[in-house]
Parts: structure tokens; C-alpha cells; sequence
């Protein structure tokens, strides 16, 4: 049941019971000691308060109830010993929470970093990285939740032995001092970086010291979880949003108290409160997941960089894929780079295979060229498994009328809706829009609806159709709405009861299945539509990963990658396995455009309801901006702009984009003006500020 939280901010059994610490009773007096303060709200600054004169002197980190209107939230201690601003009742504290819930002075500078560098209201960072239960009127008791165990099948829990590279990554690692240290750990696909993070956690753990695995889908937590688990046994747990708010808080709790020491979480652990910190693993670094992209938007991999270096502590980011911002890290020497050139097992790297859709075009119903259809029936036959890769879910991108050719768009976004077949629906996958596919067309009454494209539902439904006996599944983001779901279509999989699993990026991800030999990528160069500027890097990414999948164990094996641009440079690289000449590729284009890495990016986007509005307070802010930066020529200005999307959830947009080299001069004049830039925009009109954005649709 819902209840007031002054009610009940004096029932310490019933809000903190697994602390078992009585709260202080509320004092009454007031000195004119005073302290600043986060609270939970989307404002862009900190609150001042008096201390009560019978409290003891407070330091930076501790948690408090304060007084806000008519509520009591709880709030973060930022700094003590301040001056209040003039003229301003300053009212004073309710009550002390207990004092085991304060943060560390190493996570307090992370979280007063992440406020200033992405240019955040304070209270949208504590909402991001305490537990919800802490911020709200509700509560329970948190050691009777449950947490999610995974279902999948528990991998060995023996030490695999390392090869050379791997010995020596581990070596490198382990024998310098335990000090901040970004590691860079490059290696093929099936090269055995996550038994490098396993023996490297061992030897943290043996310290009497925790380690942190972050990766960037839920989807990844399970497996990760499981092999974690079979090594260090109850000492290890999950985190990630899926989770229920008492689990969460949970988590957390046994953390702060060290009974967790190994935590596999998505990026919101990124700020767990562990009291011994001594080793941070950021899985598949490359990975835009780990970019927020509502209200806070943190990059969950910079900011383990930022933790890693207040713990002083080595952090390890894996990937067979390294981001271009990490590949020039190295370059410039601030991260370490270490290699795993070949495969930890028996496996070789798979053949790879190009087949030009121009002059070969794909079944229209299967989007198999001949080719990919012939390996597919022989790994069948084999008693092998193949994995069929297409970037788009649903069973059509969208209905369209044959007598008047329109589409049937989204009403609140600037997009078509998705045709989705069972269950029977047309959905938007920006707004989660959903409304039932119409009889008639709704612009010319015409029943001539038609289905155009592909998506990974018809996909799956066309390939049943042509080989009826075989054992076919999908994976793609409607299945992993259910955690159980996706977990049970994982291990069937893994235990030969699917022959061919059919799935978007998810399947691409960190997954070793040892009959798997054969894979498909459809519509390889698909991505290069995007109107993105990482839309090559995402496309050398996607394909090499999920090429990856294929022949990791005994049996070798097969990528076909279907495109209509073979010549495209990110398909060659991928194709020749040589990320080092995507990366000099890449990395001239970047430099020449002045893009990341080589020039820093803040999105200033505004949205609002009324269009006219939304273009009106863009063409004032680029005015403001344009004034703001006359001094710094270093500092350019494009736009206003339309973004990709003009609509987007009922809010038409507009945005500005702030490119330099000069990053640092660039947010702090910025951020100096940003509350005047908030309040003199129109009624209806918000500013969200993006810093380091990953993309700018």
C-alpha cells in the first residue's frame, strides 16, 4: 500500500528493517549550519539546508529527509559548510537516515562528475543509481526478495587453460601494481576474453576485494551470470532494470555490506556502492546499449573509466570490435592494449562468403540466395545448427495500400507502424503505439492492404513453410519482453533442440553454441541507410559479430553475408577480418568530417507539442548560442535542424549541434548558461542536452 513517506520516515522496522538501525527522532532546533543537497527532482540544481543544532556535523555522501513542499523526499548530502544564497527561507533537515546508506567519497566524485560532464540535474543522476525503493514512500522488507536465478545450463566451473596471449593479458594485468589502468583486450571472436575477466576477478577476489561485470543487454546477464556463478559460486548476482524494485534494492544493500562481490549488471551497476572495489570489466565496450538515451544521458562505459580511476583500480574493456573512441584512447596512450589474435578452443575462424543480392537476388519470401539455401539444407542434414541474421523484428516494416499508396503511419511519431502477426497488431517501436491492423484503408476505404518487407516474424513463418520438419525459433526484442522466454529459447539452442534460430542484433551478442556452423546475414548493409555517421562502424560491428557465432568449438564454420554494396569498406574489412584497416578507414573519414573522436559533439535538442513553437525557441537558441560562442571560433554551431525523426512520441523536435576540439571550454560555457537557455524557453518547449551522443536522429 502506498504511504505518505513522512508517515512513515520514523518506522525504521517497516522502511529499513534488513538494516535493523532506528532512525534519530527529528530534532526541532536550527543553527546556522548549512549544507547542499541532491533530491530526487528534475531541477538543475542543489538545495540548500540547515543542519538542526543538536545534529552532529555531517559529512559529504550522507543520506537525509528534506523537506520539499509538502513532501519529505530523501536526498544526498553534496557539500557541507555552505553559504546559502541570500534572502531565501532555508528550512531545515527532517531526519538522518542511517548512516550505512552514505556513499564513499570515491562514488561521490563519480556522481558529481557524471552531473557535471553530461550536464545533468543532480536528482536525474540519483534516480539513475539508487535503488527506486530509496527515492520513494514505499517500501519493503529487502531480504525477502528473491532473486532471479538463470535457467540456463551452468557452465564448467574449472579453470580453462590459457594459451599464450591469454597468459599474457592475465600476466600484464596482475603483476603491475593495483592502481587505474584502462585495458583495452582485443581478440577475435571465440578468443576467450571472458576467461581472462574470470581468472583475472579470481585473483581480485583472493585480495578480499569485488569485481564488477558490466554488459550491455539483459539479454547477456544470464548466460554471463551463469558462468560467473559456476566459478565463484553465491558470491556472485545480477543487476539490471528487470528486475523488481526490492530486488534491485537488495542487490545494492548486500553489496554495500560486501556480501556480494561479483555483480553482473548493465549499466545501471555501474555506480553499485561496493566498499572494496578492486576490479571494473566492461564486456563488448564497443556496444551503443550502454549509451542512456532518456533523461540522464550517461555512456555507462566512460563512466566505469571514471570510477575505475576514483577507486584507483584496473579496468578491462573487451571487445572483438573496439569502439573507435577506445581504438584512439590507444593511440593517444591513455589505454593499454592487449591482444588475443586466435581462438581460446580448437575452433578456427570461420569462411567468410560474399554474394552480391544485384547480380544473385534472395528468395523474396526467405531472403535466402541459392547458395545460403544449399549450405543450409547440408548443415541440416549434418545434424549442425544455423543462425539466420535480419536487423528488423516484426513481420512487415509496415502496411500500404495498393490503390492509393499511402502507409499506415504512427500518430504520435514521424514513422510507419510495424505489422506484427501474432499476435495480430500494427506497432510503433519508438512509442509503443499499438492499435489493431484495419479492413480498409483508412485514407481511400480500399481493402488492397498489403504487407512490404521483411521482418525476423515473416522471416521465421516463410522458412516453416519451406521446410516444414524443421525445428525453427526467434529471437529478437518482442521474445526478450520475458526474461524466461528468452532464457528457454537460449538453452534449447545450446542443447541441439533448434535447428535454425532466426534473430535481429540480440543473437549477435557474446552467445557460444558448439553445433553452430553455419551463418546468415540477410541484409548486411541495411545499416548503411541510417542517417548516422557511426552507420560504417555499426555495420563492420554488427557483421563481424555476429560471424563470430559461427564454428567456435570442433566443427568448422560458414558466414554468408548477402549486401547490395560489396564494395563497401566496412563489408571488405569484415569480410578479410581486419579491424585494423576499418580502423585507418574509418578514422580518415571521422577526422576529415570532424567527428568523434577526433571532435567532441553536445546535442542540444528541444521538443514540444506545437511545432511552430518547438521551431521558433531553435532558431532563438542557435541565436543565443551563436552570441554565447562569438569568442571561441573553435567552437561550431549547426543548425537548427530537423532531426531524422521531425515527431517523435507525440513531440515535435528540432535540434542544435555543438561540435569542437575544445571539449572542456566548450561544456563549461555551456553549462553556465543552460538554466537561462531552460527558462527562456517557451511554454511547452523542453531542452534535453546530450553529451557525446552516439547518434543524432
Amino acid at each position: 500500500m502506498r504511504v505518505g513517506l513522512r508517515r512513515r520516515a520514523f518506522r525504521a522496522r517497516s522502511i529499513f528493517s534488513f538494516i535493523r538501525r532506528p532512525f534519530m527522532k527529528r530534532p526541532s532546533d536550527i543553527s546556522q549550519r548549512f549544507v547542499s543537497l541532491w533530491l530526487p527532482v528534475p531541477r538543475r540544481m542543489a538545495f540548500s539546508y540547515a543542519l538542526p543544532e543538536s545534529w552532529p556535523d555531517l559529512a559529504p555522501g550522507r543520506l537525509v529527509l528534506a523537506p520539499l513542499g509538502r513532501r519529505h523526499l530523501p536526498g544526498l548530502v553534496a557539500a557541507v559548510n555552505v553559504e546559502p544564497p541570500p534572502g531565501i527561507e532555508i528550512k531545515s533537515l527532517s531526519d538522518l537516515l542511517p548512516e550505512e546508506l552514505s556513499l564513499a567519497p570515491a562514488l561521490l566524485r563519480v556522481f558529481d562528475w557524471a552531473r557535471s560532464h553530461y550536464l545533468a540535474p543532480p536528482g536525474e543522476v540519483l534516480r539513475s543509481f539508487l535503488p527506486p525503493k530509496l527515492l520513494q514512500g514505499i517500501f519493503q522488507k529487502g531480504e525477502k526478495a528473491r532473486l532471479p536465478s538463470s535457467t540456463l545450463e551452468a557452465t564448467e566451473s574449472e579453470k580453462h587453460r590459457l594459451n599464450d596471449a591469454q597468459q599474457n593479458a592475465v600476466r600484464e594485468i596482475l603483476e603491475r601494481p593495483r592502481s587505474f589502468q584502462p585495458y583495452l583486450l582485443q581478440g577475435v571472436t571465440g578468443s576467450g576474453k571472458t576467461e581472462v575477466y574470470l581468472q583475472t576477478g579470481e585473483a581480485v577476489l583472493r585480495e578480499g576485494k569485488a569485481a564488477l561485470i558490466l554488459v550491455p543487454e539483459i539479454a547477456l546477464t544470464p548466460q554471463t551470470v551463469s558462468r560467473f556463478a559456476a566459478r565463484f559460486g553465491e558470491q556472485v548476482a545480477a543487476y539490471h532494470s528487470s528486475m523488481t524494485e526490492t530486488q534491485r534494492l537488495k542487490v545494492w544493500w548486500e553489496c554495500k555490506q560486501g556480501l556480494r562481490r561479483v555483480v553482473v549488471g548493465t549499466r545501471s551497476a555501474v555506480c553499485l556502492p561496493f566498499p572494496n572495489l578492486g576490479l571494473i570489466v566492461v564486456d563488448e565496450e564497443h556496444d551503443s546499449s550502454y549509451k542512456q538515451e532518456e533523461r540522464f544521458r550517461y555512456h555507462g562505459r566512460d563512466l566505469a573509466v571514471v570510477r575505475a580511476k576514483e577507486e584507483n583500480i584496473p579496468i578491462l574493456l573487451g571487445s572483438a570490435t573496439p569502439s573507435l573512441e577506445s581504438l584512439e584512447n590507444v593511440a593517444r596512450g591513455k589505454y593499454r592494449l592487449l591482444k588475443l589474435p586466435q581462438r581460446a578452443t580448437a575452433g578456427r575462424l570461420p569462411e567468410l562468403e560474399l554474394v552480391d543480392l544485384k547480380k544473385n537476388p534472395a528468395d523474396p519470401e526467405t531472403l535466402l540466395t541459392a547458395p545460403l539455401a544449399a549450405d543450409l539444407e547440408a548443415v541440416h542434414a549434418r545434424g549442425e545448427q544455423s543462425l539466420l541474421f535480419l536487423n528488423r523484428r516484426g513481420f512487415a516494416p509496415f502496411l500500404l495500400c495498393r490503390a492509393c499508396g499511402e502507409a499506415l503511419d504512427c500518430p504520435n511519431c514521424e514513422i510507419s507502424l510495424t505489422y506484427h502477426k501474432r499476435p495480430s497488431a500494427l506497432l510503433c517501436h519508438y512509442c509503443e503505439y499499438r492499435s489493431a491492423p484495419p479492413a480498409l484503408c483508412p485514407a481511400c476505404a480500399s481493402e488492397e492492404l498489403m504487407a512490404v518487407g521483411s521482418g525476423t516474424e515473416r522471416l521465421e513463418e516463410a522458412l516453416q513453410a519451406r521446410w516444414p520438419g524443421w525445428r525453427i525459433a526467434r529471437l529478437d526484442r518482442d521474445v526478450t519482453q520475458s526474461r524466461l522466454r528468452t532464457e528457454e529459447i537460449l538453452t534449447r539452442f545450446a542443447a541441439g533442440e533448434i535447428d535454425v534460430l532466426v534473430g535481429t542484433q540480440l543473437i549477435a551478442k557474446g552467445h557460444d553454441f558448439k553445433r553452430l556452423t553455419l551463418v546468415g546475414v540477410l541484409l548486411a548493409d541495411s545499416a548503411l541507410h541510417q542517417p548516422d555517421f557511426r552507420a560504417a562502424e555499426r555495420l563492420f560491428q554488427l557483421v563481424t559479430q555476429v560471424a563470430g557465432r559461427a564454428g567456435r568449438h570442433d566443427l568448422p564454420g560458414k558466414v554468408w553475408v548477402q549486401t547490395f554494396r560489396p564494395g563497401h569498406y566496412a563489408i571488405d574489412a569484415a569480410l578479410t577480418q581486419d579491424p585494423e584497416r576499418f580502423f585507418l578507414q574509418e578514422s580518415e573519414f571521422r577526422r576529415e568530417s570532424g567527428y568523434p573522436p577526433f571532435q567532441r559533439l553536445i546535442l542540444l535538442r528541444l521538443s514540444g507539442a506545437q511545432a511552430v513553437r518547438v521551431e521558433g525557441a531553435s532558431a532563438d537558441l542557435a541565436e543565443q548560442l551563436g552570441r554565447l560562442f562569438r569568442l571561441h571560433p573553435g567552437i561550431k554551431i549547426l543548425g537548427p535542424a530537423k532531426p531524422a525523426l521531425e515527431k517523435l512520441r507525440g513531440k515535435y523536435r528540432r535540434q542544435v549541434l555543438l561540435r569542437s576540439v575544445k571539449f572542456e571550454a566548450m561544456r563549461r560555457i555551456l553549462e553556465e548558461k543552460l538554466n537561462y537557455f531552460e527558462k527562456s524557453l517557451p511554454t511547452g518547449v523542453q531542452l534535453h542536452v546530450d553529451v557525446d551522443p552516439v547518434g543524432v536522429m
